[in-house]
């Protein structure tokens, strides 16, 4: 199995590479969205990690590498996975480098979405939810047909807690701070590749997409 990461700041449209990749028949795993699904279903490991998440923070690293490894032994062998959020800290990434040398998975190449804080804050802070299906909409870029209601559902949108601005700035503040040494980790192995992500999404995409084309089904 070869696996993908994608690594970048929240904000910076590691979901639009997402869709991009996905519809070439990449499988994307967001751990961030597997963290909400665990919060959702009130398990042991959701409820450990809500009032982290809630407060900026990141969830545990055994937990998010026991959801990780979890996830990986049930693939396929032929499988392309996306890991979106995952390494986050040099902990998972060297968990991750010890998988790849005692089973059959392999990370092919580490893709990085860099752009500044002050962008993030004012694309995050605009960001809406809808309550029921989750479909994300933003005031700017991609507002939905009709004020505060999903387009898919009629459901109530709203802000995340990890949406709102004092919660941006501390969530950028830790991903900065934690996931320094994992790029730096990434670049001693030769495997990393920047992507400005300032850029329009059309641009990114279209980097990205040069970026892994040799792994792409």
């Amino acid at each position: 199995m070869n696996v993908i990461v994608l690594l970048g700041p929240p904000g910076a449209g590691k979901g639009t590479v997402a869709d991009a990749l996905t519809k070439r028949g990449v499988h994307h795993i967001s751990t961030g969205d597997m963290l909400r699904q665990e919060i959702r279903e009130g398990t042991k490991l959701g409820l450990r990690s809500k009032d982290k998440l809630n407060h900026g923070l990141f969830a545990d690293d055994t937990d998010v590498i026991t959801m990780v490894t979890d996830y990986l032994m049930a693939q396929k062998l032929d499988d392309l996975v996306l890991f979106d959020g995952f390494p986050r800290t040099l902990v998972q990434a060297e968990k991750l480098a010890e998988l790849t040398q005692t089973t059959h998975i392999h990370l092919t190449t580490v893709l990085r979405l860099k752009c500044p804080d002050q962008v993030l804050l004012g694309r995050l802070s605009g960001r809406r939810t809808c309550v029921s299906c989750g479909a994300v909409y933003h005031d700017l870029f991609s507002p939905p047909d009709v004020h505060g209601r999903c387009d898919h559902d009629g459901g109530a949108l709203a802000q995340r807690v990890d949406d709102e601005p004092a919660t941006v700035k501390r969530r950028l503040d830790v991903y900065n701070r934690l996931t320094r040494p994992l790029v730096d980790y990434y670049r001693e192995t030769k495997m990393l590749h920047e992507i400005d992500a300032s850029r329009s999404s059309e641009e990114v995409r279209s980097d990205v997409l040069l970026k892994v084309k040799e792994f792409l089904p």
